[in-house]
């Protein structure tokens, strides 16, 4: 007994030190995270964030990150995008422990849990054809209650004769009392009533596991501890929590980390600049200053703004993530880039730039001279590289505008004609402390100033007027090259760039213009006798994902492609009229795009679905957009025109109350504004079966 004890009291020492060392996930588990993209584009900027949070807190637990790519969907797989991911991690420095997972090849051990939970009673095989589940819909829609899938094959008796031809799918039985909740590391305590959560499909009629089988599965075999994802994934967890249950596996501990958005306060997208990785190595950033940058994304340690790497994995803590979305600013990033640039080594330096620019490989010397005169100048490589420009140049130069003037001019061609002897004769060293006195003894014997000789000698030798010193200029660039180019602008050789062509002035903006862009407002766009309708930007839509607001039980957030390139977030009130299957990813809908975003239950939604609705809310229907439809196209009143205001301007108050109230289906279910129908490239926008409704 007091061996049995010694041996308890010494393996609880042992527990409790790994904990305080931090080499223990909080469960009592060594620490696992993972990143598990899927390969159906770019490495986008929220993505490596997510990767970089998961890679910081497994390092600085002492734990390992893994790497999984959830390659399941055959349809949307796109191995290049896989391998962009995989380089794109590379780059970032996010180094991932142990071999790539593919959930694609884990197929058979997907199958496998989902028959061993069927042979426990905890998931059951469902022959409900569609057209079944369509008429229990109908019915809850009839009676005007939320549509749960009633457990129909739930508990069948021992003589069940399945139904014949029917390919079934597998359904776990999911709780049907109380909630579901758990410790967010971010975002706190989180509940959902089990009642919202239905006995959901997690394998395929065709045998293929859903995406909420396969993670759980895969994230226990992997011996995850910790999840941390973006917070559109919140609605996910309930679901997968009650997975983990039926399988009597230990849960992971979970952190929903916050959407990053643009400075306008929309989630980040192309049309706010490089969304991808891999772009921003193209741009010309540093990877240890997208790490430093990303890390402050919804993370901080005090006001530690410039921090390495080293340091971040001894800081981070998912604690210290606020729970609202940040602002992605390309100039602080840009900021932040030049630090890095500064204190970057020389020789690592001119391979990063080489990389991108294979063209100055062989000026390496003269570069390298030049190191500590370019580095200020750059806040990118890109900037660095065109900084270097005087360097790389070929004879005969062709100048900028501004230095063709300086160099052009009768005084410039004699001053530069009278200092090639002078130069052509030095045989001192050729530095920029020997040269300095060289050219001020010129100046002074030809009495100049000496800006009068520093300005034709810059514009001839850097084809500008912003260079390093022009001593330093002249020692870089060698003295045969000094000759050469000073002979090119006395015999008139180079060529003059075009210069850049200026904007057509705007017109004169009147008072009420002016006051609007001070506000920070955009001037409208729409005439004084536009039709109000005209005035909305409303387009057709494709949802490509939806979810339950996790703290309302009245909405659907969703994603809505608009034909932006990133689709935007709208939040509807439409949970109590459409189960998931009817409001789901592949869905065309009709959205009014240019309002201004709202917070609805802490939701910020940057839109408006339209439906068609009884005066009580107590029926409504999703407009339908017709075959052919483009998603992103504007809808259109025949013999109506005007460009609709600003992107994000619209205030419900304002243009709104002029239009729903004469916006309704007509007789034949159609939409209309003033009894004109609503129209797309492909015909009229309708509703179902409300006629004579309101629409909103």
């Amino acid at each position: 007994l007091l061996c049995e004890l010694f041996t308890t009291i010494r393996t609880s020492t042992v527990w409790a030190l790994l904990l305080i060392c931090g080499v223990m996930a909080e469960s009592g588990r060594p620490v696992v995270t993972r990143f598990a993209p899927s390969p159906t584009g770019y490495l986008h900027i929220g993505g490596g964030r997510t990767a970089l949070f998961c890679y910081l807190y497994a390092k600085h637990h002492g734990g390992q990150f893994r790497l999984r790519i959830e390659d399941t969907d055959a349809d949307r797989h796109d191995e290049a995008a896989a391998n962009a991911i995989i380089k794109g991690m590379e780059w970032l420095g996010c180094k991932h422990d142990g071999e790539i997972v593919r959930q694609s090849q884990r197929k058979a051990r997907h199958q496998e849990v989902a028959q061993k939970l069927i042979e426990e009673g905890k998931a059951y095989k469902c022959y409900c054809s569609k057209e079944e589940l369509d008429a229990m819909r109908a019915e809850a829609e009839k009676n005007k209650v939320p549509f749960r899938y009633p457990g129909t094959y739930r508990n069948t008796p021992p003589d069940f004769v399945p139904p014949a031809g029917v390919e079934p799918v597998v359904r776990i039985k999911t709780e049907e009392e109380g909630t579901t909740a758990w410790d967010d590391k971010v975002q706190g305590t989180i509940e959902f009533p089990n009642k919202d959560v239905d006995d959901f499909i997690i394998l395929r009629a065709d045998g293929s596991p859903t995406y909420l089988l396969a993670v759980v599965v895969d994230d226990h075999d992997m011996e995850i501890s910790d999840v941390i994802r973006g917070s559109d994934h919140i609605s996910n967890t309930p679901r997968q929590l009650q997975i983990y249950k039926q399988c009597g596996w230990q849960p992971p501990s979970f952190g929903h980390i916050p959407l990053i958005h643009g400075m306008d306060g929309q989630k980040l997208s192309k049309r706010h600049g490089a969304t991808g990785v891999e772009q921003y190595e193209a741009l010309g950033y540093l990877p240890e200053a997208m790490r430093n940058y990303l890390a402050r994304l919804s993370w901080s340690h005090g006001n530690d703004e410039i921090f390495s790497t080293e340091q971040a994995i001894e800081w981070f803590d998912l604690r210290d993530c606020s729970k609202s979305a940040s602002c992605f600013d390309f100039d602080k990033l840009k900021d932040l880039n030049a630090h890095y640039i500064k204190e970057c080594d020389n020789e690592r330096l001119f391979g990063l730039v080489a990389k991108l620019y294979p063209e100055i490989v062989p000026f390496k010397t003269q570069i390298q001279m030049a190191v500590d005169m370019l580095k200020p100048r750059a806040k990118t490589l890109v900037e660095y590289r065109e900084a270097a420009d005087f360097i790389v140049a070929s004879r005969p130069l062709t100048l900028d505008a501004a230095a063709g003037k300086n160099v052009a001019n009768d005084k410039a061609k004699q001053v530069i004609s009278q200092i090639l002897p002078v130069l052509e004769a030095y045989d001192g060293t050729w530095d920029a402390g020997a040269l300095e006195p060289v050219i001020t003894k010129f100046a002074e014997d030809k009495g100049l100033k000496l800006g009068q000789v520093a300005q034709p000698l810059r514009g001839a030798l850097t084809g500008s007027t912003a260079s390093p010193g022009i001593y330093e200029v002249m020692w870089v660039v060698g003295k045969e090259q000094v000759l050469g180019r000073l002979q090119d602008a006395v015999n008139g050789a180079n060529k003059i760039k075009d210069p850049p062509q200026k904007a057509e002035a705007p017109p004169k903006d009147d008072k009420k213009d002016k006051k609007e862009k001070q506000k920070g407002g955009a001037p409208a766009a729409a005439a004084a006798d536009q039709a109000e309708f005209t005035k909305l930007d409303i387009r057709v839509g494709v949802l490509t994902e939806t979810w339950h607001h996790p703290e309302s039980d009245k909405l659907w957030c969703e994603k809505i492609d608009i034909g932006e390139g990133a689709p935007r977030e709208v939040a509807s009130g439409l949970r109590a009229h459409y189960e998931a299957d009817k409001f789901c990813a592949g869905r065309k809908v009709v959205v009014v795009c240019n309002l201004k975003p709202a917070k609805m239950a802490g939701f910020e939604s940057a839109g408006m679905v339209l439906c068609a609705a009884t005066e009580d809310h107590s029926k409504v229907e999703l407009l339908e957009v017709p075959d052919g439809a483009q998603v992103g196209e504007r809808v259109f009143i025949d013999g109506l025109s005007g460009e609709p205001l600003a992107p994000n301007q619209v205030a419900k108050k304002s243009v709104l109350k002029y239009v729903l109230p004469d916006l309704k289906t007509d007789g034949g279910c159609v939409a209309c504004w003033q009894g004109k129908q609503i129209m797309t490239s492909a015909g009229p926008v309708k509703a179902p079966t409300m006629a004579d409704s309101p629409v909103g």
